[in-house]
Parts: structure tokens; sequence; C-alpha cells
């Protein structure tokens, strides 16, 4: 058992945590009446298994799956995904973001602010994508699923109204070790586990696998221990523990909902 396995309750198999996902999906579609529901797909672990679980739950006439790439160097990661989607019986639809993002820099420019933030650009990449699928969402009767995991919430790797712009999330309480061990019982590939995103993952940033910072995580948010107490359980330096915490503390607001006034109306 990890270390991560023993802070967890012991129904979380990735055969328990599949069957839930699978539930949530069945579940939001029917009382929404809706005929489906539309997802990206970008050849990362998470979409990948996000549309195994869908279709299971669903079928493949109920499952649009969008393949929404900006740049060229996002052509491997884009034809990983066409293939996962035909694996699984979907026809998957090219949506290519770049005559768009070159026409919001050309606005951007005639405005004085620079389009060329890496950070602000991958964001705002986010948010088409986001437009995108609740467009076809809106037009075909369907819902919009999400694959964020419950490491990208915490850790704050999710876009404001991008990402996190989705009717259902069905991997919101799942680490992101978890999905992928649904991902090995589903027999997902996932060739490009960045997805189209050309920055380090996380783990990747920290120098870590996936389990450890999960690991690492679950010790922090899940048993309230301190990053001293983390650091020497799950065997990981104390700045690597306290880099994490640092990391959940600072995008606690991606996690809450928008800020209203304090007013008698708003209450009801």
């Amino acid at each position: 058992m990890t270390q991560m396995e023993a802070s967890l309750p012991t129904d979380r198999t990735p055969a328990t945590l599949h069957e839930r996902a699978e539930q949530l999906v069945l579940d939001t579609v029917t009382e929404a009446s809706a005929e489906g529901v539309v997802l990206a797909l970008d050849g990362s672990v998470e979409t990948a298994t996000l549309a195994a679980v869908a279709t299971d739950a669903l079928g493949p006439d109920s499952v649009t799956a969008l393949v929404m790439p900006a740049f060229l160097t996002s052509e491997a990661a884009a034809r990983d995904a066409e293939i996962i989607a035909q694996g699984l019986g979907l026809t998957p639809q090219r949506v290519q973001l770049q005559p768009l993002l070159g026409a919001f820099r050309e606005a951007m420019d005639e405005t004085g602010v620079s389009a060329d933030d890496t950070v602000a650009v991958e964001n705002a990449l986010a948010r088409f994508r986001m437009v995108c699928r609740y467009y076809v969402a809106n037009t075909t009767d369907l819902l919009v699923a999400g694959a964020v995991t419950r490491t990208d919430r915490l850790l704050g790797t999710v876009t404001k109204h991008g990402t996190l712009g989705a009717d259902l999330l069905p991997f919101g309480a799942c680490y992101r070790s978890e999905v992928m061990a649904i991902a090995e019982r589903l027999n997902v590939p996932a060739s490009s586990p960045a997805g189209f995103e050309s920055s380090p993952t996380d783990a990747e940033r920290l120098g870590v696998d996936h389990a450890t910072l999960d690991a690492v995580l679950v010790g922090l948010v899940e048993d309230g221990e301190s990053p001293a107490t983390v650091a020497e359980r799950v065997g990981v330096d104390s700045a690597t523990a306290e880099r994490v915490a640092d990391w959940v503390a600072v995008t606690a607001h991606k996690r809450q909902p928008p800020k209203v006034s304090d007013d008698a109306h708003e209450a009801r």
C-alpha cells in the first residue's frame, strides 16, 4: 500500500472510482434530459480516460469529441487524440484554433496590449476551447464534460472559465494518479502526457513522479499535516513539500465561487 492509499478511504479502488465517474456521467445527462456530452481530447491520459468513461456510460453515439490544437507543435498530440477517439468508436471533430488565436492577437495588439505572454496565451486558449465546447453543447443539446482532477484543482493548474468551464467533472474528486489507475484498468493509451500544453507538468517542475506529488497533497490537504511531517513520511525534501503547500495556498481562489456583495437579496 502506498503512502497516498494509506491516507484515503479504502473504497477508492480503480474499479470503484471508475464506476462512480461513469455513474456521474449517466446521472447528470439523464437529470438534464440532454442528448449526451461533448468533451475535448488533447492526447493526455486524463482526456482519453474521460472519453472512455463517457463512452462506457452513454455509448459512442452520445459522445462528441473535439480535438482543438493551436500550434504545429501540437500536431502529434492531436493525431494521438484522434486515434484514441477512433479506438473508442468516436468520430473526432478537428477545430483548428490557430486562425482564432491569430485574430485575437491582432485585436489585442490594436488596443496596445501585448498578446505574447505565454501563460496568458495558454489561458486564453483554454477559454477558446471552453467556448467551442459550449457552442457545440448549446447547438446539439449536450452537456460539457471536463477532465480536471483533484490534483489540478488543489495545485491551481486550471484555468478559470477555461478548463474549469464544464457541467460535470467526473474526475474532480480523483487525484491524477487515481485517474492513471483508471486508465490502466480501461487499457487507455495516452502517448502525449502533457496534451497540448508546452510547459512542464507540476510533477516535472518538482522533480517527482505523479504518485509522490499526490501523496504530498493527501498529507497536506486530507490529513492536515505540516510540510515537514509530510516530507519525512513521503520521502521528499522539505523544500518540495513546502512548495506544494504554497501552491495550494496561493491558488485557493481558483477553488472558490465568484465573490458577491453581502446583500440580503444575494442570500436568497
